[in-house]
């Protein structure tokens, strides 16, 4: 079981996490998130749970994690305005690029747009949810699924997927890497609410495929042809460089990137 005491005795962060609720068990922490109302809920509250019933990943897949074993959580953020959440969902998944990277002595690598790989497996996922009263942002929430300690998966994740366990060989403390995790990720969301350009030039040079030539996927169909992934820009929309040496933008929910 997750030792709560023993987190809350390694976090450093001053505001995230600090209002931390703890689940043995729940569906979703995303969907727990959502149903909290406006009084229960803080600027950088933490939801975590030791098993997932119904974990959930981008376009609705499940999220697949075996109890007490790997890193299941969900942030309440309430930023001031709506805009460049996707730089804010990479700042997250950069956060746990690098202090897993840390621990492995390796570097990992981001993919458009929401998972850190190593080698091409998936150590980690994210799944962004804006909640709105009205036209007004009220809150943004970020689940992530950390393969921490778990070695064996699925049949049909076998190939696809991949833990800091089964990289390293040794089990990994999961209390104090969530609060590096936490503290990292407080850090960057500083930067992002000040718009610092260097955020998104380090976010960039972490992701898969970057400066390199590569296959793209818009709304579900193959483009002809190669496109240089110049990464994304200060907005978070991905930019590519055209055969004709034209650059294109995208939004997330458009283009998928190809990388042999």
């Amino acid at each position: 079981m997750f030792n709560t005491q023993h987190f809350e005795e390694n976090l450093a962060t001053s505001w995230l996490g600090r209002s931390f609720f703890y689940f043995p068990e729940l569906d979703s922490t995303n969907s727990y998130a959502k149903s909290m109302s406006r009084i229960d809920t803080l600027h950088g509250t933490l939801i975590l749970a030791d098993s997932q019933t119904s974990g959930r990943g981008q376009y609705e897949r499940n999220w697949q994690a075996l109890p007490l074993e790997n890193l299941t959580f969900s942030l309440v953020f309430e930023p001031s305005n709506h805009s460049r959440l996707t730089i804010l969902t990479l700042a997250c998944a950069l956060a746990v690029s690098d202090v897993c990277g840390e621990q492995l002595k390796t570097r990992l690598d981001l993919k458009w747009p929401n998972d850190v790989l190593f080698e091409g497996k998936k150590l980690s996922g994210l799944l962004t949810e804006a909640i709105y009263n009205g036209n007004v942002l009220d809150r943004v929430i970020i689940g992530i699924g950390i393969n921490v300690n778990q070695t064996e998966f699925n049949t049909d994740l076998e190939n696809t997927a991949i833990s800091l366990n089964s990289i390293d060989g040794k089990r990994f403390s999961r209390e104090r890497l969530l609060a590096r995790i936490l503290s990292k990720i407080e850090y960057y969301y500083r930067l992002w609410e000040v718009h610092d350009i260097d955020l998104v030039r380090t976010i960039n040079k972490a992701m898969l495929g970057y400066g390199t030539w590569a296959k793209l996927n818009v709304n579900g169909l193959d483009r002809d042809g190669t496109f240089k992934f110049l990464g994304v820009n200060e907005n978070g929309a991905l930019v590519v460089l055209n055969k004709d040496l034209e650059v294109d933008t995208f939004s997330y929910e458009q283009v998928r990137i190809k990388v042999d």
